[in-house]
């Protein structure tokens, strides 16, 4: 009997037991969103990709709708928007695919790709010298790629601007040595510019490289 005064102090000196914690709405929340995302990221892939399938198809309309598809579910998809652009252009669809160019370097201003997109869509715009500036751009990022030289030397030459389109053929015949062609266009735009000589010797060695197979 002396001993119950100890054991009821002991009692309550015991730590109450901690009901189990319900998870936090905020987290519940945050994990929600992210399976979301993931669910929206994988319908957009999905959408894109079989947007690339029918493009490769031939199957313009569907295409577009594909990719338009997965720029609903993920507004800033910058690759489906730039694939877009392609199909419009593609379709002779000049003035949404710029929309879509344009949109495609204000996302990615380093993408050399996009600003050369841009500047083809603008050229067939007919506005060339817009269309120029881009292809300056595009070279700048990525000085090696032959598409760009080629593109721009051609616009130039449609600008009366044969010295400096020159200046793209050299790299055009430097990036691609034992192509033919390269060396024949050259060879055409020296002698519209009066240089015989090295016309003659452009054609001389375009020659050649054909009778060796090339």
């Amino acid at each position: 009997m002396k001993a119950a005064p100890f054991l009821l102090a002991l009692f309550f000196s015991l730590p109450a037991p901690v009901p189990a914690q319900e998870p936090k709405p905020a987290a519940e929340e945050e994990k929600l969103k992210k399976l979301s995302g993931i669910a929206t990221w994988s319908k957009a892939q999905q959408a894109y990709n079989e947007g690339l399938k029918s493009f490769q198809q031939g199957k313009g309309d569907e295409a577009v709708a594909k990719f338009t598809a997965a720029l609903s579910l993920i507004e800033k998809f910058t690759d489906a928007r730039l694939a877009r652009g392609r199909t419009y252009y593609e379709m002779d669809r000049f003035e949404p695919a710029l929309a879509d160019f344009t949109r495609v370097v204000a996302e990615r201003p380093e993408d050399a790709n996009g600003h050369y997109q841009r500047g083809r869509a603008l050229w067939n715009l007919k506005k060339q010298e817009e269309a120029l500036k881009e292809f300056d751009i595009a070279i700048q990022k990525q000085p090696r790629t032959f598409a760009y030289h080629e593109s721009r030397a051609m616009l130039l030459e449609a600008m009366k601007q044969q010295v400096k389109a020159l200046a793209d053929y050299d790299m055009m015949v430097a990036l691609e040595p034992l192509t033919p062609s390269n060396l024949e266009r050259r060879g055409n735009l020296l002698r519209e510019l009066g240089r015989n000589e090295e016309a003659d010797e452009d054609e001389r060695q375009g020659g050649q490289l054909r009778d060796a197979g090339f």
